[in-house]
C-alpha cells in the first residue's frame, strides 16, 4: 500500500467508524456502558489498582460515566487527561473526584479543572484507559489522528508501572488486513469492549 493510499484509507476508516459511533442512540450507549463497566469490575488487576486514568467520552466513544462513578465508589483514585500544551502532543493526568468541576478545552473535550497539586506523572498510575477509533485482534490501535495518546504512551513498555487498556464498542474491531498501521501507532496489550476482553502479546 502506497503512502497516499494508506493515509487515505486511515482517513476513510476514521470517518466511517466515527459516523457509526455518532448514530448510536442513548439507550445503545447506556447499555454498552453498563456492560463494559460490569466487565471491568470483574478484572482482578484492575480491582487491585489504586490509581486509574480514564477519559470523558467524546464523539460517540464508549461512555465512561458509569465506569468512573463505579471506580470512585470503590475508592479508586481517578485521573483524567488534560491538555497543557497542544504543541507537545503529550497528555498530563489530573485527579478527578465527584466534586471536581469539568471544563471544555479547545478541542471541545471535557477535562477536570486542575492545579499543579492535582497532576500526577503517568509513571505513578496503575491503569490508563485509552479511547480509540478502531483496533484489531493484535492490539493495533487507530486513534483520532491527533497523536496525543501515541505520544503519551510511547514509552509504556519501558515504564512497567502502568498498563494501557483500550476501551471500545464491539463494532470498532476490524480485520488486521483492513487496518493500515504507522510506525508511531501504539499497540495495546489489552482492549475491552462490552462483549469481550482482548489480551495480546505486544512484546
Amino acid at each position: 500500500m502506497y503512502l497516499d493510499d494508506k493515509k487515505s484509507h486511515r482517513k476513510f476508516l476514521r470517518m466511517y467508524i466515527r459516523r457509526i459511533r455518532r448514530t448510536l442512540t442513548f439507550q445503545e450507549q447506556y447499555t454498552a456502558a453498563q456492560l463494559i463497566t460490569n466487565k471491568i469490575m470483574t478484572i482482578n488487576h484492575i480491582r487491585r489498582s489504586t490509581r486509574i486514568a480514564a477519559f470523558i467520552a467524546f464523539d460517540g466513544e464508549i461512555n465512561t460515566t458509569l465506569l468512573i462513578k463505579a471506580l470512585l465508589l470503590m475508592h479508586k483514585q481517578i485521573y483524567l487527561p488534560i491538555l497543557i500544551d497542544s504543541g507537545s502532543k503529550c497528555l498530563l493526568f489530573s485527579r478527578y473526584t465527584f466534586a471536581t468541576p469539568l471544563i471544555c478545552n479547545h478541542l471541545n473535550i471535557y477535562e477536570p479543572k486542575w492545579n499543579v497539586r492535582s497532576v500526577i506523572p503517568i509513571e505513578k498510575i496503575d491503569v490508563v484507559f485509552v479511547p480509540l477509533v478502531a483496533f484489531d485482534s493484535s492490539g493495533n490501535r487507530l486513534g483520532m489522528g491527533g497523536g496525543f495518546y501515541d505520544r503519551t504512551l510511547q514509552n509504556w513498555k519501558h515504564q512497567s508501572n502502568y498498563i494501557p487498556i483500550g476501551l471500545a464498542h464491539d463494532f470498532q474491531k476490524i480485520p488486521t488486513q483492513l487496518l493500515p498501521m504507522e510506525t508511531w501507532d501504539i499497540m495495546l496489550p489489552e482492549i475491552i469492549t462490552p462483549s469481550y476482553h482482548l489480551i495480546v502479546d505486544t512484546h
